[in-house]
């Protein structure tokens, strides 16, 4: 696996992200996500500053695990979708967690708390009898960009990535460049949480088994949501979507 991938005819190219690129992915996730991401969305976040920021950080520290992508367009050079994942083991604290630790602005704690809600809900891992499991955190494309298939491509080149880390098949030059964190981790299954119509056509197609759903009022009752009733498709229910590996 390289770092840097010609797709689409070479209009675009797959890009592990390095530090160089965290500027940039950090503000395509950051702004997709206010704007668009269901937490952010119940959570009113995209209101309050300090919310953002926390966000950013939080977003800044999955990419700084190196086992998340985007993809650039060639010709303008910019970054125009992306992917945030991160892998969690029972059997391990994350790193993840000190930096939540750190958050204090009202939304983005209920945003955290909506999310710890929705894990103890259904455990996956008891489920299926898995310790690791990497995550789909963060996916984003710009607006002028979508309808091409890059969000699938990023997700079929994670689930690429996580088999082989499964197998201790990552490349050397690409494995020490991990934190440790990551390099002891040998993932057994991906997961994303599907919020939107076309998140979830995406993930059945790539072969991901549905295997719990959330009503959107079962959502805003975990962390005791601001946002009472939307009438957006998107916002209806979440799908827990898992592919073994």
């Amino acid at each position: 696996m390289k770092d840097c991938t010609s797709i689409l005819d070479g209009e675009f190219q797959i890009l592990r992200v390095t530090p160089k690129f965290f500027d940039e992915v950090e503000e395509l996730l950051v702004n997709v996500s206010v704007n668009d991401e269901l937490g952010c969305l119940i959570t009113n976040l995209k209101e309050s500053q300090l919310a953002i920021d926390e966000l950013r950080k939080l977003i800044r520290h999955i990419l700084s695990l190196g086992i998340s992508f985007a993809i650039r367009h060639v010709e303008s050079g910019t970054v125009v979708a992306a992917i945030a994942n991160i892998i969690f083991n029972v059997k391990r604290k994350s790193s993840y967690y000190d930096v939540s630790a750190q958050i204090k602005s009202p939304s983005m704690i209920k945003y955290v708390q909506l999310w710890d809600a929705v894990d103890s809900s259904f455990d996956i891992n008891e489920q299926y009898q898995v310790d690791s499991t990497m995550e789909v955190e963060y996916l984003g494309t710009l607006s002028n960009f979508r309808s091409r298939g890059l969000a699938s491509i990023l997700c079929q080149h994670s689930i690429y990535s996580a088999g082989l880390m499964s197998q201790g098949k990552l490349p050397p030059e690409l494995f020490t460049q991990l934190p440790e964190e990551m390099q002891i981790e040998r993932p057994q299954a991906v997961v994303a949480v599907g919020t939107s119509q076309t998140s979830r056509k995406m993930g059945h197609k790539l072969g991901m088994q549905a295997v719990h759903k959330w009503q959107f009022s079962e959502l805003r009752s975990f962390g005791g949501m601001i946002v009472e009733s939307s009438s957006k498709e998107s916002l209806q229910f979440a799908e827990l979507q898992v592919m073994m590996i």
